[in-house]
């Protein structure tokens, strides 16, 4: 029961005591009252009437002494008259019944009055000549109290409101700056640092705001100096100092990522951007104009990439090379963005660029290819771009493409039979208990038992723009499935669906004829999502969450950055982007930032995995720096899954 609540409880008690004590005093006193003026009333008027009747007594004057009697009788003040002679003889006797007619009877029973019988002798000389009694009447009483009672309730019950109100602005008033305490830590045991702007009178509520709004303000600054602590790890290690793009460390670790990760099924190519006339304008001008000529390029890329809604990350490899690993598009797609970005770098050009702005090259690669191989292909075709018109060139089976009407109708083909495969792997505690599985999604080719590769697969439905039907084909089938599963499912959608509004309320609705089985889900999200419409889909979330359904961001660490959304969204986990899980009991500088990484998603109660775990000393390892959980052919092997 909430403090407010008990305390307006205990004083409602007291006062309603107090109340009731007041009022039945006030009552029995009147009633005590009432009764001595009743008996002294009885008296007076025995004692008064007597002496008028006595000189009468004897004679023949009973009509005298019955008037005079009854003249007093009559008022209605008196219940009982009665006149005896010496011997106790009655010869007069007046009595009338109690009239209680505006009195209830239960106040009767509770307030009962006994006016007594006052007896006064009659003398005549020093002969007693009778004896007169007088009772009065206590209906004339029961009336008075009655009325005394009424007025006595109003006026204590007007005095017991306005106390029960000054009560509860009481409490009000001391209990207000304690909720919102209350609120605040409740907010700070969730990682929101606001503060109370509430300022009590009380002085010792006043102290425990204070308090609380200083602890709020430390804890927010040391929770930005860890997160802030983190970026500086990464840029350290990861980020290349003059243009704020990733170096050639994060490029390697990313390739290799890349190349030796089985479950990558997209669509990956390598491109190589060259400042052609580098090496001359630092010579000419100086370096400082040189630096310029890099970031202008540098950003000119980023900007121009970051409009084409694209899978991408930009590397400065050295002093005039940057690298793009670009992911999720066909080869139609990198010959036209090579094209582009040299519309763009030849739109800067300068007289002062005597090679001009830039050349560009691009290679494909897969799962399971040579970095080296890869890396002399492109750069061999860079070379030769330099002295072609175009200014790019493309390693030769670039060329081999399937054309668009092909992949429509085997799209089309996929959508129309309505059904997917699914293979899951484990994500397990180091004590080996099941969190849940990852379910990964293929496709059969048409009358054929093999699966459609999902590297040429998924730059045609995005191409083609069929990305939101197949991710509905997909949720259908795994939510067919997820009905006979007694574990959690870990779901992957693409991106782009998960931020169309449209694929946003078709998924809810699924949701919410799941029912209960959303307890199953586990939704797994794109880093980059934090990044795009944030409101937007923090509303989607809330409503996904609201549903049951568990929240995983994966692939996280590529951009630190998004550390400043999770207190917004409140994941259940977060799964470490491979390239840095990848041989960390070896890697120093990737220990130290996954392990900032650890320390901020469990100050924000998050669980962390790491994915991609094949040895033993990087299990180890992780498992020293407090990872959760783990992912990857050493706990465990996809196998497939029918749907």
């Amino acid at each position: 029961m909430p403090l407010s609540r008990q305390l307006v409880l205990s004083l409602f008690s007291i006062f309603l005591a107090l109340f009731i004590g007041a009022v039945w005093i006030s009552v029995s006193n009147t009633k005590n009252f009432i009764e001595q003026q009743l008996t002294s009333h009885a008296q007076d008027t025995a004692t008064s009437l007597g002496m008028s009747i006595t000189p009468y007594i004897g004679d023949e004057d009973m009509p005298l002494i019955e008037t005079m009697v009854n003249a007093i009788f009559d008022r209605g003040y008196y219940s009982a008259m009665v006149l005896k002679d010496a011997d106790g003889k009655v010869i007069l006797e007046r009595r009338t019944p109690v009239s209680l007619e505006q009195v209830p009877s239960w106040f009767i029973k509770l307030f009962p009055l006994s006016p007594p019988v006052r007896v006064t002798e009659l003398n005549d000389g020093w002969t007693m000549a009778g004896q007169l009694s007088v009772q009065s009447n206590p209906g004339i009483g029961y009336g008075q109290l009655w009325d005394n009672a009424v007025d006595s309730f109003q006026l204590i019950l007007s005095l017991f409101l306005v106390g029960l109100v000054l009560v509860w602005l009481l409490v009000r008033m001391v209990t207000i700056p304690i909720m919102a305490v209350v609120k605040q830590a409740e907010a700070i045991s969730q990682q929101k640092f606001d503060r109370v702007e509430l300022k009590p009178k009380t002085l010792e509520l006043r102290i425990i705001v204070d308090a609380i709004n200083l602890m709020s303000e430390r804890l927010s600054d040391l929770f930005g100096r860890l997160t802030n602590q983190a970026e500086r790890y990464r840029d350290f290690a990861y980020s290349d100092e003059l243009t704020k793009v990733g170096n050639r460390r994060a490029f390697d670790l990313a390739f290799e990522q890349i190349l030796s990760d089985a479950d990558h099924q997209t669509s990956s190519f390598l491109m190589f951007v060259r400042l052609s006339s580098l090496n001359q304008v630092n010579r000419n001008i100086g370096f400082l104009e040189g630096d310029a000529y890099i970031r202008t390029v540098s950003d000119l890329l980023t900007e121009h990439l970051n409009k084409q809604d694209i899978d991408f990350t930009l590397y400065r490899l050295n002093g005039a090379d940057f690298a793009l690993i670009i992911e999720g598009i066909d080869e139609v797609i990198c010959l036209d963005l090579c094209q582009q970005l040299i519309d763009k770098c030849n739109a800067i050009e300068k007289s002062e660029y005597e090679s001009g702005t830039a050349h560009i090259a691009a290679g494909s690669f897969n799962y399971g290819d040579h970095k080296k191989a890869i890396l002399e292909q492109v750069d061999s075709a860079l070379t030769q771009a330099n002295f072609t018109p175009l200014k790019w060139q493309a390693v030769d089976k670039l060329q081999t493409v399937k054309s668009n009407e092909t992949w429509r109708e085997k799209i089309k083909a996929l959508l129309d039979k309505d059904t997917a495969d699914f293979i899951a792997q484990p994500i397990r505690s180091f004590s080996g208990d099941e969190i849940y599985q990852e379910w990964f999604a293929r496709f059969p080719e048409p009358d054929s038992k093999q699966y459609i590769s999902m590297a040429e697969l998924i730059p045609a439905i995005i191409r083609l723009d069929f990305y939101q039907k197949l991710d509905e084909l997909l949720v259908r089938c795994a939510f067919k499935k997820l009905s006979n599963q007694s574990g959690k499912v870990g779901l992957n959608i693409s991106r782009l669906s998960l931020l169309k509004p449209s694929f946003q309320n078709w998924f809810v609705t699924q949701l919410t004829q799941l029912g209960a089985q959303c307890s199953h889900l586990v939704l797994e999200i794109p880093e980059r999502c934090l990044f795009s419409d944030t409101n937007n889909f923090l509303s989607f979330i809330v409503k996904v969450q609201n549903l049951g359904v568990k929240i995983t961001i994966e692939r996280f660490g590529a951009q630190i950055a998004s550390v400043t959304h999770l207190r917004a969204i409140k994941p259940d986990y977060l799964k470490l982007d491979g390239r840095f899980t990848k041989n960390i009991h070896i890697e120093k500088d990737n220990q130290l930032f996954v392990h900032s990484l650890v320390n901020i998603a469990h100050g924000l109660k998050i669980k962390v995995i790491a994915e991609k775990i094949e040895t033993e000393e990087e299990a180890t390892t992780l498992q020293a720096m407090n990872v959760d959980y783990i992912q990857g052919y050493l706990v465990g092997k996809p196998e497939s899954i029918t749907c």
